[in-house]
């Protein structure tokens, strides 16, 4: 990463930031500009990281501290590469640093208990994010969507969660029938790139 902003400086400054808000949306605000400061780095991601795999969008740890209170997490986006709708339970941040996404925002709205399905799945907005754009994610209003690429080139975005996303079990939820299934989306790669 450039000599101006070094990944230990990155884990000082969310650690402060963890240290003085609490609130999701609060963290988010705080840690909007350190993502935009790696988004501004052009080395930020090594070369060979940078293809996607033939059946999937390819997804690198980059770096986490060691009490994994944050990750920094790459996505490479082939032409035609889709994400499941699913949630994160975790605050989030999500930059594009190369080309174009489109990200579909859902909320959910339960039935009850008794109800079948127990509840549903709406859409909310659409949103095409372009290079240097960044949204955010954090449970329980903001935290499900899905995310495609469907134009003729790649697409790269860095995310920043509140813990290594490679670990944390959420849910993949089909839209159409209301139900949901249990996921954890591990790295492609086995050690952070960075540490």
């Amino acid at each position: 990463m450039s000599n101006n902003y070094n990944w230990k400086e990155l884990e000082y400054d969310v650690d402060a930031v963890l240290e003085q808000h609490q609130e999701n949306r609060a963290i988010i605000d705080a840690v909007r500009p350190l993502l935009q400061r790696l988004l501004a780095n052009d080395d930020l991601i090594p070369e060979a990281y940078q293809a996607p795999l033939p059946n999937k969008y390819a997804q690198y740890l980059l770096y986490k501290p060691e009490n994994e209170s944050f990750s920094v997490i790459a996505f490479i986006w082939g032409p035609g590469q889709t994400a499941p709708v699913h949630d994160h339970l975790v605050w989030g941040l999500v930059g594009l640093y190369r080309g174009s996404v489109i990200e579909k925002r859902y909320r959910r709205e339960d039935h009850g208990r008794l109800a079948d399905p127990r509840y549903s799945i709406r859409e909310v907005s659409e949103v095409t994010a372009k290079q240097g754009d960044i949204t955010f994610v954090y449970p329980p209003d903001y935290d499900i969507h899905g995310v495609s690429n469907p134009f003729a080139e790649q697409a790269i975005t860095v995310h920043i969660y509140g813990t290594d996303i490679g670990k944390q079990e959420r849910h993949i939820h089909d839209v159409e029938t209301g139900k949901s299934r249990d996921v954890i989306t591990r790295h492609d790669n086995e050690s952070p790139i960075y540490s």
